[in-house]
């Protein structure tokens, strides 16, 4: 281990010992060097205690988002198959009588199309589905995240893709890129992967305000190797604009990796993805967050989170790449838990590369 980095790593081995989270990987470096590469703790905790590894697989949960789903839509758009401000409506013209038939694609990436930020979809009947969520819309020009959002998103990429959107991103993006682990699940040896909660009782919870849920098959053993996401596991097969994404953390560095250095898509359509679309509060680029951790970063950073406790942080000024994927979720969902623990960690690198500079 990098001595410089002792202090992360004895705050990341506090956080195991102190029972916060089951157990985390964390990765530290830039394009072409790795600053800092640990594991800590365990990968599953019940039924039987599994030891976390470098190369253990996560559930990536909402870095689906703007890994799969909005650099599928950018690779479209950069095809000139699509365009971003292209009316939702128009490209799905079943949505076309909907209240979100005048979001245009790039507001969908952005969210800042009005529409809710979740709802149970797997409540809506499958014919009726896409409209239903679409329907969905506060009318407002705010920033909302949404993951109803992607989900729409998810159905684009399907039919201007023309094939469903795992197969899509495996041949656009991982294929070219000899990945292994980062796709779609549902992962094959779940013994690879890190285990999250025991059944969907998060998900059970909040269903129940938004109608009757008996007739939903509720998963009640521990979720490995399948999407912990209700929406894409009940809905959608488990691969969705919105959630469904597995990586270890070596597939995800060459992804950002490639990412960054324009293979997999044009200098000029990363710039649009990654350039402020919301100038708000809380800004967004075209799939990512802006400035996640203002003071900590350069105002020019972007990176994006998973319910999971998955984490992917860039900051283009130094090219400073952080990932941090953790089971925080396993075996039950604790609200607030990964927020604190994250900001920390980048506290604590961007502290020790400050110092190094100097």
């Amino acid at each position: 281990m990098n001595m410089l980095f002792t202090q992360l790593d004895d705050y990341l081995t506090k956080c195991v010992k102190a029972r916060k989270i089951p157990g985390c990987v964390c990765w530290v470096g830039n394009l072409s060097t790795s600053f800092f590469f640990e594991e800590y703790g365990h990968a599953q905790i019940t039924p039987k205690k599994t030891v976390m590894k470098k190369e253990t697989v996560f559930d990536l949960a909402s870095l689906t988002k703007p890994i799969a789903t909005a650099l599928s839509i950018m690779i479209l758009h950069e095809k000139k198959n699509l365009n971003i401000d292209q009316p939702i409506g128009e490209v799905l013209p079943s949505l076309s009588a909907t209240g979100s038939r005048g979001s245009t694609i790039r507001q969908l990436l952005a969210h800042t199309s009005g529409l809710q930020p979740w709802y149970p979809t797997y409540l809506f009947p499958e014919e009726t589905r896409m409209e239903s969520i679409a329907g969905l819309n506060t009318g407002k020009e705010d920033t909302i995240y949404s993951c109803l959002g992607y989900i729409i998103l998810g159905k684009i990429i399907e039919r201007v893709g023309k094939e469903p959107i795992d197969r899509f991103f495996s041949s656009t993006v991982t294929a070219s890129l000899g990945s292994h682990t980062l796709g779609f699940g549902p992962v094959k040896d779940q013994l690879t992967v890190a285990a999250t909660e025991k059944g969907n009782r998060h998900e059970l919870k909040m269903s129940k305000t938004h109608g009757p849920s008996n007739k939903i098959k509720w998963r009640k053993k521990v979720i490995q190797g399948e999407v912990h996401d209700g929406n894409a596991y009940y809905a959608y097969e488990g691969k969705a604009g919105n959630a469904g994404l597995f990586s270890n953390v070596l597939d995800l560095i060459t992804f950002t990796r490639a990412y960054l250095s324009g293979e997999i898509i044009a200098p000029e359509t990363l710039s649009l993805m990654l350039r402020d679309h919301t100038a708000g509060a809380e800004k967004r680029n075209l799939g990512w967050r802006l400035d996640p951790y203002p003071g900590l970063l350069s105002p020019l950073s972007f990176g994006h989170t998973g319910f999971t406790g998955t984490m992917v942080c860039v900051d283009p000024e130094t090219n400073l790449i952080i990932i941090m994927l953790a089971n925080a979720i396993h075996p039950k969902v604790k609200l607030g838990l990964m927020q604190p623990i994250r900001e920390e960690a980048v506290r604590i690198i961007s502290t020790i590369l400050k110092r190094r500079r100097q």
